[in-house]
């Protein structure tokens, strides 16, 4: 058989099994941590979703996620569990994601820098965090890649991938609508560079049109008409207001923001992958002075920034809120930093004539798994009642301290681990507590200063579906003076009110109110000087409380919120 035959069979065989492998370390790497309970507040939005769409009821919550939501379902026929099903599509998408950054890795460079990309991928401590639980943002790689790859085939000059890019970037706004603001960038750049015809690009941009309406009108209509869902996407956007100083935000809330964004990306980098682009930078120093406006002009440098550099300057001086959002630069960092290990490699190398290349390729790739494992399943404790009971207004400097380092740095098992614990924890002592019966016993949700982990409303309404279950707001926990504002909710549906005073009723057969609450606030002070409270401390640290109330008759006022039968 000719050589090159044999070449070819040999490159097809590894083509087919080294998916297989990245597919196979994908299942045995998150299966063992994926989380018992839904994770946070929108976790809890897309399980309701699953079997009442409904974006007026936060099922899920603006823009929709149409498409998100009915491969939900899909998955949902099989493994009737909402929890279990999101997880699992977020593994099969992580799977999946490794596999077309390997190809795509394997084009851009060489089938070494793409099997590294995809290992970095697979063992990226973001990556791992996000595909073990209930969460959408597994979706944010894994358009970035399609996209990126549907987008560099034009690029690359094959005009076909004109009507594919096309068809996937309008497709990727179904799951998260600003991937498709993102990456236009990208696939306009890629037009450009690839100068299809005018005919190919009028029907790329129908094909692209069509495939945002897809989406577009079903959601739209699911909420009144596309005026109105206009209208829910500007309450969306309002959030900017309080993170960017574009849009008046205070430089401290903007330094809060750009701080974060800076954090998770570090994160997502890795501290191999930090080590390893300060060595690159050093060690090339000379060639980068002195031909960085040529390296910075090459048509491929154009298309790696504009992979990734809108996504990234969005979140850094406008809106960043969790470290999810940044794993639409997350394959784009690995497959740089793939790039940059590959070329210290062989620094290494001519530095050391003793230790090849290969050898010191899988060295760091080694070294890169093994830390990743370590932080991702190393059980630490990151218990702290005092600490997350605390009003942020009210820590010492120790707390903030360790507040900012768990928010900031740690997203790992045993933060899912605590997570389920807490959520546990919660739902069995009110159980408890109300001796199972829900028309005996009210909650009232007031502080939770750890959103994810702690017993929030949403949370409340999904796992004690039965329970009248309101989360209140005054000055004191929220900021706004004037008015107080009360959400309730009970058997998956919720309502807002506003107003000087608000009544918070309680029927005939109400005998405790439990409080998910902090014991540092003047809240808490009235509660106790009015109807008594005890306390139950829970095994992590937390505590939760309640009120028996008997038959008692008259009302009570707690802030701005008259409790009465």
């Amino acid at each position: 058989m000719p050589r090159s035959y044999a070449l070819s069979g040999a490159k097809i065989k590894w083509d087919v099994v080294f998916p297989l492998i990245l597919i196979t370390t994908v299942v045995i790497t998150r299966i063992p941590f994926m989380s018992k309970f839904l994770y946070e507040w929108d976790s809890v939005n897309y399980a309701m979703a699953l079997s009442n769409y409904n974006i007026l009821q936060q099922q899920p919550h603006p823009p929709g996620y149409i498409f998100y939501v009915a491969l939900g379902r899909g998955f949902n026929l099989l493994f009737n569990d909402p929890n279990t099903s999101l997880i699992a599509l977020a593994i099969t998408f992580t799977a999946l994601s490794s596999v077309l950054l390997y190809f795509m890795t394997q084009e851009i460079f060489s089938r070494k820098v793409g099997i590294l990309s995809s290992i970095l991928f697979i063992f990226n401590p973001l990556i791992w965090f996000y595909g073990e639980i209930a969460s959408i943002y597994i979706f944010e790689a894994f358009f970035s890649i399609l996209i990126g790859y549907t987008c560099y085939k034009l690029f690359n000059g094959d005009e076909r991938f004109i009507y594919i890019s096309a068809f996937v970037l309008g497709l990727a706004g179904g799951f998260r609508t600003d991937i498709v603001e993102f990456m236009l960038p990208l696939w306009i750049l890629c037009i450009l560079h690839a100068k299809p015809s005018f005919t190919k690009v009028i029907k790329g941009m129908g094909i692209f049109a069509l495939s945002i309406l897809s989406w577009l009108i079903p959601t739209a209509l699911s909420v009144g008409g596309i005026h109105e869902y206009l209208q829910l996407l500007k309450t969306t956007s309002a959030a900017a207001d309080y993170t960017s100083i574009l849009f008046g935000a205070s430089i401290s809330h903007q330094i809060l923001n750009s701080g974060a964004c800076i954090i998770w990306s570090l994160l997502g980098l890795t501290v191999i992958g930090l080590l390893a682009v300060l060595y690159f930078l050093i060690k090339r120093r000379d060639v980068l002075k002195n031909d960085l406006m040529f390296h910075l002009k090459k048509p491929l440098t154009l298309f790696f920034l504009l992979w990734a550099g809108p996504a990234f300057t969005f979140y850094l001086l406008i809106y960043v809120v969790k470290p999810g959002y940044l794993l639409t630069c997350v394959p784009a960092f690995m497959v740089i930093l793939a790039y940059i290990i590959g070329r210290i490699s062989g620094f290494i190398n001519i530095r050391f004539p003793g230790i090849s290349a290969k050898k010191a390729l899988i060295s760091i790739l080694t070294i890169y798994i093994l830390l990743n494992t370590v932080y991702f399943i190393y059980p630490w404790d990151i218990h702290n009642g005092a600490t997350w009971e605390t009003p942020t207004d009210k820590m010492e400097t120790s707390q903030e301290l360790w507040f900012d380092f768990d928010v900031g740095l740690i997203y790992n098992n045993a933060k899912i681990s605590a997570n389920d614990e807490n959520t546990a924890l919660h739902i069995q002592n009110i159980l408890n507590i109300s001796n199972s019966d829900p028309s005996s016993t009210i909650i009232v949700i007031r502080d939770i200063n750890r959103e994810d982990e702690g017993f929030n409303w949403r949370k409340a309404m999904y796992y004690l579906p039965g329970y009248d279950v309101y989360y209140l707001f005054d000055d004191e926990n929220s900021g706004i003076t004037g008015n107080v504002s009360m959400w309730h909710g009970k058997n998956n549906s919720y309502t807002t009110s506003e107003a000087t005073t608000l009544d918070v009723p309680m029927n005939s057969s109400t005998t405790r109110i439990v409080w998910i609450m902090s014991n540092q606030t003047s809240f808490y002070q009235e509660v106790n000087k009015e109807v008594g409270v005890n306390s139950i401390e829970l095994s992590n640290g937390l505590n939760i409380y309640y009120s028996q109330i008997g038959n008692q008759t008259s009302s009570f006022q707690i802030s701005g919120f008259i409790f009465q039968r």
